[in-house]
């Protein structure tokens, strides 16, 4: 991979001063990417404190490790889905979790390495898989799912044109294969009006198979709920969304778990980055940090 990638955190000062209660204790960076929030937690922590970093893309996890490095036992990096975090910490034998990361942002190294197939951006295939071993792509969405499922997909998470989408896909299909991001994003241009808005008018198309490709909404929830007996009394549980269909479920999450008692709101409101920190990085745009705290 060219060393050349690189990723910025986002709400990075916001997330270690809300997360941190304990400069000694255990934190997980259960969505580890190029280590980030992990590094910068570690500049804060003392040298008792450990930090186990998780991602599931065999690739990140390897290039996280070698950042981290230079933190020798302080760090430690493993590769697997945080949906599974139970299995992962109980095979780390590490109980009493002082607190734990999910930003469920998509590394600026899958958007800007074409051969990832994430960004409308760049030529690539189809694919956005976050792990290669996952036998789902959106090549598979896009060239085998039936219409109702193609529709249903892209309508759920925002596209009002989602039916003029899906019909444009059965057709282009039915002739060829679809293959690659920028047929697709070819295709969603010719059929869906674009008056030079912001956002792309595949914009919403490409989150959808991502999501679905990633299991990501399924792996949130379950994410969530395996930590929680993992995490000591005071712990704190952080988690950085990029698009409402996620923030609106980590909002109704923490909402249920704080009403059924034993947790407590610590963000009213989700943080958002400051516009100084937009300018800089314009992908922190619609990151939204949200924490609660096990009483």
């Amino acid at each position: 991979m060219d060393e050349n990638y690189t990723h910025v955190p986002v709400l990075l000062e916001e997330t270690a001063q809300l997360l941190i209660t304990d400069k000694s204790g255990i934190y997980v960076d259960a969505t580890l990417g190029l280590a980030g929030h992990t590094i910068k937690l570690l500049s804060i922590l003392n040298e008792r404190a450990r930090v186990l970093g998780v991602d599931w893309d065999p690739e990140m996890a390897g290039l996280s490790a070698k950042n981290l490095e230079s933190y020798g036992a302080r760090a430690k990096v493993v590769q697997g889905n945080f949906a599974n975090i139970d299995e992962i910490l109980k095979r780390e034998e590490l109980t009493g979790i002082t607190g734990i990361l999910f930003d469920l942002g998509i590394s600026s190294l899958h958007f800007d390495k074409p051969s990832r197939g994430f960004s409308l951006k760049h030529e690539g295939p189809l694919d956005m898989r976050i792990n290669p071993a996952n036998p789902l792509t959106a090549y598979s969405i896009i060239n085998h799912w039936p219409y109702e499922q193609i529709e249903h997909l892209i309508r759920v998470c925002g596209e009002r044109y989602s039916n003029r989408i899906a019909r444009a896909i059965i057709e282009k299909r039915s002739t060829k294969p679809m293959e690659t991001t920028s047929e697709l994003r070819v295709l969603i241009e010719k059929v869906v009006p674009f008056r030079g808005e912001k956002i792309h008018p595949a914009t919403k198309t490409f989150l959808a198979l991502r999501v679905a490709v990633n299991y990501e909404f399924d792996n949130l929830t379950r994410g969530i709920q395996k930590a929680i007996p993992f995490l000591a009394k005071g712990a704190r549980m952080g988690i950085i969304t990029f698009h409402s269909l996620e923030d609106r479920i980590v909002k109704e999450t923490f909402k249920i778990m704080a009403d059924m008692g034993g947790w407590k709101m610590v963000t009213r409101k989700p943080v958002i980055p400051s516009e100084t920190e937009v300018a800089q990085n314009s992908r922190a745009r619609s990151a939204k940090l949200r924490v609660i705290e096990k009483a």
